[in-house]
């Protein structure tokens, strides 16, 4: 009877590394194929096992992650530099819903692009962002409009040019520009907290 147990059990095995091995072929041979893309998981998203499901979007964005609408999955999206005429426009309510993730962007009066602006505390600070900002934008291959003025009075602008508003990968490159570091100007921040009280 152990033996009979032992020799369940190992057939039990045998069967789930068979499903297992069929499951992982599908994920690299057909889903590919069918716009999808498989990558290790980030947390806080829908995965199998330690897998994630990546979407591609032709002619937007490279790497769709879950539904790009929190700061983390649009950060985790990648552009790859596939904007372009044929880029869909996002539709005013797509744009409304993710811009509680990007609380420090502005949506412009006409609804087609958004901008980010502060005073730095300096020019060296003010051009640290700026080359920051320019080293993210070549490596998604989506470039902002950079203003400088007054030596230290940054703004962003976001759209894209090609279509004449947003796109989500506008979105995407907004929530990467977030991560970076910015020393702004003391005088400039305990404004922007007398504003918000």
């Amino acid at each position: 009877r152990t033996t009979t147990v032992s020799s369940v059990r190992n057939l039990h095995f045998r069967l789930f590394e068979i499903r297992t091995r069929t499951i992982f072929l599908l994920i690299a041979n057909v889903l590919p194929q069918r716009g999808h893309l498989f990558r290790r998981q980030v947390s806080g998203h829908r995965s199998f096992g330690n897998l994630i499901m990546v979407e591609r979007l032709p002619n937007s964005i490279a790497e769709l992650v879950g539904n790009a609408a929190t700061p983390e999955e649009l950060r985790a999206c990648k552009i790859g530099g596939c904007c372009g005429k044929d880029t869909p426009l996002l539709p005013a309510d797509a744009v409304s819903a993710r811009l509680s993730a990007l609380p420090q962007w502005k949506l412009s009066d006409d609804g087609r692009a958004i901008s980010r602006e502060f005073v730095a505390r300096h020019w060296k600070a003010a051009m640290s962002f700026l080359n920051s900002v320019s080293e993210i934008a070549e490596s998604e291959g989506h470039h902002p409009d950079l203003h400088l003025t007054g030596w230290r009075n940054v703004r962003v602008e976001l759209s894209t040019h090609a279509i004449g508003g947003l796109s989500l990968p506008d979105l995407v490159l907004a929530s990467k520009i977030d991560t970076i570091e910015v020393e702004y100007s003391p005088k400039w921040l305990k404004s922007q907290s007398a504003q918000q009280a």
